[in-house]
């Protein structure tokens, strides 16, 4: 009987700690093909699990997370594009993260990438990093952590297309 109780308690705890939720997030707002030839991102995870939390949570992006920070750039860079401008970008990271103690209605995102710029002869190599951070308000499900990652991508493509601005400036003047 003692031996039921053991595995009765082991089971229920397995259980208990055992949740992993899989949510879509829908990225297609922020993709818009063909806005940029001139700029490529590659790389980057399929899924994006959000740390932090009391359980498992891994968004599933749909179109990927190279594709939507690829238009957001070519959105953003459109307006300091020049001729013969060429931005190759890899090595794409993210990772999001919920601080339950300090700010448990939002989620922080690093976004980092390695890009290449030639223009005119001239080329710039350089890591590009920034951390954006979203509300997703308080006790939130798991829902609102895939609804804010378009947010944080946009917020995220824009703070790197300024820094990127600068390196376009100097190779292109």
């Amino acid at each position: 009987m003692k031996r039921f109780g053991v595995i009765g308690a082991a089971l229920l705890l397995g259980a208990c700690g055992g949740q992993h939720v899989r949510e879509p997030a829908e990225l297609g707002a922020l993709v818009t093909p063909g806005k940029a030839p001139w700029l490529t991102v590659t790389g980057g995870a399929d899924k994006l699990d959000v740390r932090g939390l009391d359980h498992k949570l891994t968004l599933q992006p749909s179109p990927d997370l190279a594709a939507a920070v690829q238009s957001q750039l070519g959105t953003q860079l459109a307006s300091s594009y020049v001729h013969d401008l060429v931005v190759t970008c890899n090595g794409l990271t993210t990772s999001l993260r919920v601080d339950q103690d300090k700010s448990p209605g939002s989620v922080s995102m690093e976004l980092g990438l390695h890009c290449s710029l030639w223009a005119h002869g001239y080329e710039s190599a350089r890591d590009y990093k920034t951390q954006p951070s979203a509300s997703v308000g308080g006790g939130a499900a798991d829902q609102a952590y895939a609804q804010a990652l378009p947010k944080l991508l946009a917020d995220g493509a824009g703070d790197i297309a300024e820094q990127m601005r600068g390196d376009i400036r100097k190779i292109a003047p």
